[in-house]
């Protein structure tokens, strides 16, 4: 009976977990950015493991396994590193969009806001309404959340601080005319802003999320182990 209850349970786990990774790449893959991001990932995989997918025909699972992973990381690696370098991000899409074409800005208005996330921290980001002209024609966009700026834990600041901090350095880089606009020769209505043309911008990314919160749980980890040992020899002394 236990043996079969543990059976059960395995599957059901194993499911779980495999509905938990599926949904986890379909939100990175489909929802949070571009699918062309994935499959460069998948295209580098082939060419570079090229001589592995003859294994295939003789060690399907370990070989399909081997090149899903390696897949997932190469994508991982690429989405962070275009996370962090507006200037990747923009000669990506220069890139993949060749027929695009640079325009001038007529009119832009940011709207920033403070979005809580699932930290009561959260990050302030930049909605911009603009209006470009193309062939004597103007046309009028939205950028959704054209720019992030996360915050750190111990960040004491209100959220109206951060947001109104943020909005002097948006309007800051669109006074500089910090920002790229790119249209459609063949669709004008169809564009695309980039509010930032830095080469690396660590603030924006949800990388920077990631490492200060890895950075606060080893800091409370290096802590713990500090006050156990300053115990443990205290409590030696009085032996």
């Amino acid at each position: 009976m236990a043996g079969k209850f543990k059976k059960i349970s395995d599957i059901f786990f194993t499911v779980l977990g495999s509905v938990v990774v599926v949904a986890g790449l379909v939100v990175l893959v489909f929802i949070e950015n571009p699918v062309r991001y994935f499959l460069y990932a998948v295209l580098l995989v082939i060419a570079t493991n090229f001589k592995s997918l003859r294994n295939f025909r003789t060690d399907l699972k370990t070989t399909a396994r081997n090149l899903l992973v390696t897949t997932g990381l190469i994508y991982l690696v690429l989405i962070t590193l275009l996370s962090l370098s507006p200037f990747l991000k923009i000669q990506e899409f220069k890139w993949s969009h060749q027929d695009w074409k640079p325009v001038n800005a007529q009119k832009i208005q940011p709207l920033t806001s403070w979005d809580n996330g699932y930290r009561r921290k959260g990050n302030s980001y930049v909605n911009i309404d603009y209006e470009y002209q193309f062939n004597g024609a103007t046309y009028k966009n939205l950028e959704p959340e054209a720019l992030y700026k996360y915050y750190p834990f111990w960040n004491r600041k209100k959220s109206r601080e951060l947001v109104d901090e943020f909005s002097k350095s948006v309007s800051e880089k669109i006074q500089k005319r910090d920002y790229l606009i790119l249209s459609n020769p063949d669709q004008p209505e169809k564009s695309k802003l980039f509010l930032s043309t830095d080469l690396f911008y660590f603030r924006g990314s949800l990388f920077y999320d990631l490492v200060t919160s890895l950075a606060v749980f080893l800091l409370t980890f290096l802590g713990i182990i500090g006050a156990v040992l300053t115990w443990w020899a205290l409590t030696r002394q009085q032996k």
